[in-house]
């Protein structure tokens, strides 16, 4: 399994994304509001880009490590 299936399972998981989200204060895959999905657009800011670098890392550090060690 490549670091990037790990990613892919982990993701799809809703528990395991949920839990980070509460542990991080990260709202990753939650919808948002329409109206403030539209300003979020316009501003063009993503929240779940800058979520999806920091839930990289912490897969990595958390299931892909202990995984290969």
């Amino acid at each position: 399994m490549t670091f990037e299936e790990v990613c892919h399972e982990c993701i799809k998981y809703e528990g395991f994304v949920n839990e980070w989200n509460r542990l991080t204060g990260n709202k990753l895959g939650i919808e948002r509001a329409p109206i403030v999905k539209m300003i979020d657009d316009a501003c063009g800011h993503d929240p779940d880009m800058k979520a999806m670098g920091e839930f990289v890392d912490f897969v990595f550090e958390f299931v892909w490590l202990p995984l290969k060690g």
